[in-house]
């Protein structure tokens, strides 16, 4: 763990990755929001009442941290193995996804008795999100 610096790690490349990360997200759920939104259990006229109110910014917040956090997370394992380039970078962001996003969920969505489809809505975007930045963390020196 020596050589893991927070000092030397490459904050534009994280800005940018936080930035796409909320871009996909965007996307992906406006694409995916009718089968999203019946397996939570919400409606329009959910939704709808939600405007104005905390819970219709409040997960932005949220997501916006979160990725933060996991971004600095990836990046720092990025630097702790040394992995360069977009194979590596590629490898790392799916290993993430996979061992950690696609085991907890499972465990949680098992438990709740959610559907194979929410677990593929909800895995798929971090699959996603998480392989690019691996891309662009390894790749952008």
């Amino acid at each position: 763990m020596d050589n893991l610096d927070l000092g030397s790690l490459n904050y534009w490349a994280i800005l940018v990755a936080v930035l796409f990360n909320q871009v996909l997200g965007a996307a992906w759920y406006t694409f995916w929001a009718k089968p999203w939104m019946a397996d939570v259990g919400l409606t329009d006229a959910d939704m709808e009442a939600m405007k104005g109110t905390p819970r219709q910014w409040y997960p932005y917040v949220i997501a916006v941290v979160a990725a933060l956090v996991f971004t600095i997370g990836l990046a720092l394992l990025i630097q702790g193995l040394g992995a360069e380039g977009a194979g590596e970078g590629l490898g790392l962001g799916v290993l993430a996804a996979v061992g950690f996003i696609f085991t907890s969920n499972a465990i949680n969505y098992a438990f709740e008795g959610r559907s194979f489809r929410l677990f593929a809505i909800n895995g798929g975007y971090p699959l996603i999100s998480y392989s690019v930045i691996g891309i662009l963390l390894a790749s952008w020196n």
